[in-house]
């Protein structure tokens, strides 16, 4: 995602997902990004469908100081399949870090464990107020109507986790 850097913070957010258990209800993860080179992973979420936001329609989960990053799920024949949250639950983990294991359907697992971690609700432009179907359709299809990294877009509330 792209954003335009000008040095202020946005406001802070109501509900909390790097604090409140399951504030991520009903998101869809659209993809994850692994850096080795800068000990950061990234969720690129999609907001439209949450059940505790009105406003955005994407997101950004960013850990950094990242320890660990496990995804798990049951192989299925498919071109794309939409996952989406089923429940979230943050924690301040041992030594001073912060975690979140993400349960999804259909049957997925996420977790992803680092020092710290940055959420940020998006406005992504373009962006139609509904998700596309994914059935029997290939990524290149579907994409102009997703929040992708490469979006234009303004944020509008963010979050940090208190560790360190």
């Amino acid at each position: 995602m792209t954003t335009a850097e000008t040095g202020t913070s946005a406001d802070p957010i109501d509900w909390d997902p790097l604090r409140e258990p399951d504030a991520l209800q009903e998101v869809g993860l659209l993809d994850c990004r692994v850096c080795p080179l800068t000990g950061r992973a990234g969720l690129l979420l999609d907001m439209r469908t949450a059940l505790q936001y009105r406003t955005g329609n994407a997101a950004l989960l960013v850990v950094r100081g990242l320890r660990s990053f496990h995804w798990d799920e049951e192989p299925l024949e498919r071109d794309l399949l939409p996952f989406t949250i089923m429940s979230s639950t943050p924690s301040a983990a041992k030594k001073k870090e912060w975690r979140m294991d993400i349960g999804l359907i259909p049957d997925g697992e996420l977790s992803v464990t680092g020092k710290k971690a940055d959420f940020y609700l998006l406005e992504a432009e373009g962006v139609p107020d509904a998700p596309p179907l994914f059935l029997e359709r290939r990524l290149h299809e579907v994409r102009g109507g997703l929040p992708w990294w490469d979006s234009e877009c303004t944020v509008l509330q963010s979050s940090t986790s208190s560790s360190t």
